[in-house]
């Protein structure tokens, strides 16, 4: 019986060894890829802030900005390229969204592009104002907002149909009526969100709501109902709000803000109408 002899020389065992160690490279370093592009990107820290590297006073400014949101503040040239080490860490950082601070005079729309093309699952914003004073106090407004309050005095309110009678301003700090309907402006700042409507008052009827209607008014005279609240179907004291808002945004420019009071025919007392805002955006 003939046997087979297999010589292998120790040169080629090497060769071998090295090869296997450079395909098993090759396919981990593939896997680390595939990983990488399974995973969404997007999803590392909520903001990042980038203000420009060559002057201070954006910087300065969006500091505490960047301390109330635990946002980085990272700095790019006015134009392209994104230096390698900043593109580094805007990758590990992975934002869901990127903020450029200031106009494209210190950040051009070429660095936003590439920006935008370096992190493109990231929501990329821009805050800018007319010189950095206005971009400053832009982007103040943006992550301090202002939440507060107008109450509207009773005293405001007047009738606006004929079929209103027996109004009475000031009864317990009321408004009292019996039918018919009420009408009161109330003076909102520009750019506010309007949060919530909410009024106050005693019904003695419990068959007779009260219904209070924040309005926006156009120059042609046309009402859209932002929000709506009625009282409770018990004859006692009430307060009922309303969250529900719609075209939320204050515009005086092209618009004004009335309050209507209806609905009710039996002595009930309007004693707040209050309606709330904020000025500025949470977070930027």
């Amino acid at each position: 019986m003939s046997s087979v002899v297999f010589s292998v020389r120790r040169r080629d065992l090497v060769w071998a060894t090295v090869l296997a160690v450079l395909l098993s490279a090759v396919w981990v370093a593939r896997s680390d890829v595939a990983g990488a592009g399974a995973q969404p990107p997007g999803e590392g820290i909520a903001v990042v802030y980038v203000a420009v590297g060559s002057n201070f006073p954006d910087s300065l400014g969006v500091g505490p900005g960047g301390g109330v949101n635990g946002a980085p503040i990272i700095i790019v040239p006015t134009n392209p390229p994104i230096p390698a080490v900043t593109a580094a860490e805007l990758m590990r950082l992975d934002p869901k969204k990127v903020i450029i601070v200031g106009g494209t005079a210190v950040i051009s729309a070429s660095m936003e592009t590439a920006i935008g093309s370096l992190l493109p699952n990231a929501t990329v914003e821009r805050i800018a104002g007319a010189n950095r004073y206005e971009t400053n106090a832009m982007f103040s407004e943006a992550t301090f907002p202002v939440e507060a309050w107008v109450s509207i005095p009773t005293a405001a309110f007047t009738s606006t149909f004929p079929v209103v009678n027996d109004v009475t301003i000031g009864l317990n700090a009321a408004s009292n009526f019996t039918t018919g309907f009420l009408l009161a402006p109330v003076q909102l700042p520009h750019g506010a969100e309007i949060l919530e409507l909410k009024v106050a008052g005693y019904d003695t009827d419990p068959g007779q709501d009260l219904t209070v209607t924040l309005y926006r008014v156009d120059t042609s005279g046309a009402f859209d109902a932002l929000a709506v609240t009625g009282s409770s179907g018990s004859p006692d004291s009430f307060v009922v709000s309303s969250t529900v808002i719609v075209a939320g945004i204050v515009d005086n420019e092209n618009y004004n803000y009335q309050v209507f009071v209806g609905g009710a025919d039996l002595n009930p007392y309007l004693r707040s109408v209050m309606v709330r805002y904020r000025l500025g955006v949470p977070g930027g």
